[in-house]
């Protein structure tokens, strides 16, 4: 049991004493001592009590005489008091404020109230420190809905409750949902619902898998687990990623992938060209990234050197690569200026050198620095013009 709960079984406690003592004849000093015991520490409990009978106030302990009641004037009690617009309702109490605030006394209060016989014992205390706290939480929601007004990714936070507490401009406009609609505090349920109505969510050909994927989302967006793609009939992708948030509460994000899905397609398919063209090629080729790590390698390159690096799938270093072509061919400085060379990310220049494999094979090696810190190796049989070059001479 919570404290607050404890000191609001105490209050009734002391309540219902008081009223006891009030209202009914007791016999016997003995249960006549224990009343007067009780209505004692209700008349003197550090939080204003007071009954009222037919709405009007019939006892008051001494805290509400000293902070409530005003001495020119009999204390109207539930009267003395309108609902206060600085806190919401919680679900187990209300904040009220004083229709006339005394000077120097809180004006905010949490009132509660429990009926006896044709009596209603009203219970008050402090709400200051609630109402400070509750309007510091609300300047942080709008300093943080200020913060993310200019954010390009659509956010939308919702509490322990599943309910909207946060959405950022961006989220109305990638989404097509109306502010004021936001506003509203609309439900999770209610928010995808809505996407799906609108045609701003994937849209299954039977209705029971669009209700299975939305309660994917709302459990995978409460435990950190949901990241997926949305391709939408118009053509535009959105990447919805469900984030905890303390409490309970849960952040979507929606971010416009499209352009970079785009673009990602474009480069794989240029990519898919090049390589096919480096397959038609009679020579080795090899392209190594700036990590230096074996990006490509065709089949030629598998033959030349009588590996299977093309298909393998583990990361192949320039180290891993330069003890193929060292195994492969006789003693030379070029293996180690070539692993220098892929390794410095400084400005570089194209060069080559020729080889010679322990089969006899001669090779002409060329190296070229290309886009983005790669490096092309191209492997080049040269035997032939050799043995020519040989016999001319």
């Amino acid at each position: 049991m919570s404290e607050t709960s404890v000191l609001i079984l105490l209050v009734f406690l002391f309540g219902l004493g008081t009223c006891l003592a009030w209202l009914l004849p007791v016999s016997g000093r003995t249960a006549s001592r224990r009343l007067n015991s009780i209505c004692g520490v209700a008349q003197s409990a550090p939080f204003s009590i007071w009954i009222e009978q037919n709405d009007t106030v019939v006892w008051q302990n001494d805290f509400c005489s000293k902070y409530l009641a005003d001495p020119k004037e009999p204390f109207l009690g539930r009267a003395a008091f309108k609902e206060s617009e600085a806190v919401k309702p919680n679900g187990d109490f209300e904040v009220f404020a004083m229709q006339k605030p005394r000077t120097g006394t809180a004006n905010n209060y949490t009132l509660q109230s429990t009926k006896v016989g044709s009596n209603v014992v009203f219970y008050a205390q402090d709400a200051t420190a609630l109402v400070e706290t509750d309007g510091a939480l609300k300047r942080f929601v709008q300093t943080l809905a200020a913060t993310f007004a200019h954010l390009p990714i659509g956010l939308a936070v919702f509490d322990k409750k599943r309910d909207l507490t946060l959405f950022n401009p961006a989220l109305s406009n990638l989404l097509g949902l109306a502010p004021d609609w936001l506003a509203r505090q609309p439900s999770m349920r209610t928010f995808l619902d809505r996407l799906r109505n609108d045609g701003a969510i994937p849209e299954p050909k039977d209705f029971t898998t669009v209700r299975s994927e939305f309660a994917e989302l709302e459990s995978g967006a409460f435990t950190g687990k949901y990241e997926v793609d949305w391709a939408l009939p118009s053509g535009q992708i959105y990447r919805v990623t469900g984030r905890p948030h303390p409490q309970g509460g849960a952040a979507l994000l929606f971010e416009d992938v499209s352009r970079a899905a785009a673009l990602e397609a474009k480069y794989r398919a240029e990519l898919k060209q090049l390589y096919a063209a480096f397959e038609c090629l009679s020579g080795a080729v090899a392209i190594f990234d700036q990590a230096g790590e074996l990006s490509y390698a065709n089949d030629g390159f598998d033959e030349m050197w009588d590996c299977s690096l093309s298909s393998i799938v583990s990361p192949t270093t320039v180290n891993d690569v330069s003890r193929v072509f060292q195994k492969q061919s006789q003693p030379t400085p070029v293996w180690g200026e070539f692993r220098n060379f892929v390794n410095d990310l400084t400005e570089r220049t194209q060069w080559q050198a020729n080889v010679t494999l322990k089969s006899g094979q001669e090779l002409l090696m060329i190296v070229s620095p290309i886009a983005d810190g790669y490096v092309l190796c191209e492997f080049q049989d040269i035997s032939e013009q050799t043995e020519q070059k040989k016999l001319a001479g």
